[in-house]
């Protein structure tokens, strides 16, 4: 007969290797568990950095563009300080070396945010922000606080380059732009915010209203599309929208090989509806041109930029009106406006 014996030499030595072995199951999974945490961590980190450093590039902008009022180290400290609160990024101590910085258009630090002024030659800011939590496995083993820091450059200044959205399809001369600041409250709230009209006669091609025509094969920007290159009030409807449909228009004006002359809608477009952008407040992209040639179908106009306006009458096709506005562009940027009237960009940069 046999027996069975128990080998509790045997369950002991498995009991010790599990004992022995827990730690390291702790860690593995602790890494695998916080390590992704932190991965989440390190990307807020860096998304808080992005929208500040974009945010205090957008002020920059303002002050390159001349604005005094908006364009501060004030308002510059406000919006980043602003922005990594709403991203849940740490507080920032302005004017220390950790803190956030001016930089000139090589990239070099100029000066610190938020000690009264910005610094003659700056083009963008530098922030760095971070985040830190208490991992939940690996505070076990004794590992209780972790952090992740991330940096960000952003660029701001004038538009260097065309909209990335569609365009309006009226045109206005740069010379409009004259004497002209933009409107930055109300419409009729003041003299720069009164309706202008942007399609007199002496503003325009003879037989043209300041309307333009998208896609055609002979003059437009963004050639090659399905817009075709039709005269017809439809036509023109479909241009105007909503949406905007600028028929691929644009590309970077002035760049080797660009069309940069769009064609001429000629006549009176007098079903031409912008009732929506009325309505809804809209701020529309408008090409800019600083010369034109031709007339009537044939005529072109030499677009050289554009800006931001806000509609407010649209009776007929003889007589549209608006306020102008700067929109904000995403870059590239430049310190120097390619035309009066330029709009503003941010662009960030790491």
């Amino acid at each position: 007969m046999f027996r069975y014996k128990q080998r509790t030499g045997a369950r002991g030595q498995i009991l010790a290797l599990f004992v022995l072995s827990l730690p390291v199951v702790i860690l593995v999974v602790g890494l695998v568990i916080d390590g992704g945490t932190a991965l989440t961590q390190r990307r807020g980190a860096q998304n808080a950095s992005d929208f500040a450093a974009l945010a205090g590039a957008r002020v920059i902008a303002e002050w390159i563009g001349g604005d005094t009022v908006n364009g501060t180290d004030a308002n510059v400290q406000a919006t980043i300080t602003t922005s990594v609160a709403v991203n849940g990024g740490a507080a920032l101590t302005f004017g220390s070396p950790n803190g956030p910085k001016y930089v000139n258009a090589n990239g070099a630090a100029v000066g610190f945010v938020g000690t009264g002024g910005i610094p003659t030659g700056t083009v963008g800011v530098v922030v760095n922000s971070s985040r830190t939590w208490n991992p939940y496995f690996l505070g076990i083993i004794g590992m209780k606080n972790w952090s992740a820091s991330a940096v960000a450059t952003a660029r701001g200044g004038y538009a260097a380059g065309g909209p990335g959205g569609n365009v309006f399809p009226v045109g206005i001369a740069e010379a409009f732009f004259n004497g002209r600041t933009p409107c930055s409250g109300a419409v009729s709230s003041g003299a720069n915010c009164v309706p202008q009209q942007l399609t007199p006669g002496d503003l325009n091609v003879p037989g043209g209203f300041g309307w333009l025509k998208f896609g055609c094969s002979g003059y437009g920007l963004g050639q090659g599309s399905s817009g075709g290159c039709d005269n017809s009030k439809p036509f023109l409807q479909s241009e105007i929208g909503p949406p905007a449909d600028s028929y691929g228009c644009c590309t970077q004006v002035g760049l080797p090989g660009s069309p940069d002359k769009i064609g001429s809608l000629p006549g009176n477009k007098v079903s031409a509806d912008c009732s929506y952008y009325i309505t809804n407040n809209i701020v529309v992209t408008i090409p800019v041109w600083d010369s034109a040639g031709g007339t009537g179908s044939n005529a072109w106009y030499h677009i050289v930029g554009y800006t931001g306006f806000q509609l407010t009458a649209c009776d007929g096709g003889k007589d549209i009106q608006g306020v102008w506005r700067v929109p904000f562009f995403t870059g590239p940027t430049t310190s120097t406006p390619g035309f009066a009237g330029a709009p503003l960009a941010v662009q960030l940069i790491h």
